[in-house]
């Protein structure tokens, strides 16, 4: 009786919003369900547009327009909500014993990209920080593709602290914001992949056309 006069005042008091507009909408059952209005917008593909070059990969949608915006603003403001609505379709993609690995950022603890991270907390499966960076790399937003390629060769290794804690035949995904032109991905898989783990392919928001 008490538990559904609780339900019955909170929907009276609490009017349900789109996490990403905040405007008022029908009520539904999961609360990180973005709005329609706001899906299309940002291109929000169902169940994730998915595809195999240059990595097996998942995203949220294209990675241009609105989408492009929202994930660039999401490095500055680390909205947690915001990021649940946008990776809200990606969710039923990854089984409950998922275990996903964020590739670290090249740049110094301060200035690094802290989307990876976040993704995998707006996903709610086991993360593991299994992948560390061995070398310094250079910024690759004016390298070509095989530049990139040479420039990430090697450039990732096992944090020894972490693989003990994890198990190698759970099935695995690699986490960033943005898959380009894959030479990330690809140096952060085959270092999985050598040390035994089972990578499935690559989670993220999106993908350059």
């Amino acid at each position: 009786m008490l538990v559904a006069l609780h339900d019955c005042l909170k929907d009276l008091f609490v009017v349900p919003s789109c996490p990403i507009c905040k405007k008022a909408i029908q009520p539904h059952p999961q609360a990180d369900h973005p709005c329609s209005e706001c899906s299309q917008r940002l291109g929000l593909v169902e169940r994730g547009l998915r595809g195999i070059t240059p990595v097996r990969f998942n995203a949220a949608g294209w990675y241009r327009g609105e989408l492009r915006r929202h994930i660039l603003r999401l490095r500055l403001n680390q909205d947690l909500s915001v990021l649940k609505a946008i990776t809200f379709a990606l969710q039923p993609t990854l089984p409950a014993k998922a275990l996903l690995v964020p590739i670290p950022s090249w740049k110094a603890v301060k200035r690094a990209n802290p989307l990876p991270a976040l993704i995998c907390r707006s996903l709610g499966r086991t993360t593991k920080a299994l992948l560390k960076r061995c070398r310094p790399t250079v910024g690759q937003h004016h390298l070509s593709r095989r530049q990139r390629l040479v420039n990430m060769k090697s450039a990732f290794a096992i944090d020894p602290d972490q693989r003990s804690r994890c198990v190698a035949a759970r099935p695995t995904w690699i986490v960033d914001d943005i898959l380009t032109s894959g030479a990330t991905a690809q140096e952060a898989l085959k270092t999985l992949k050598h040390a035994g783990f089972e990578v499935r392919g690559l989670i993220c928001l999106g993908r350059t056309p």
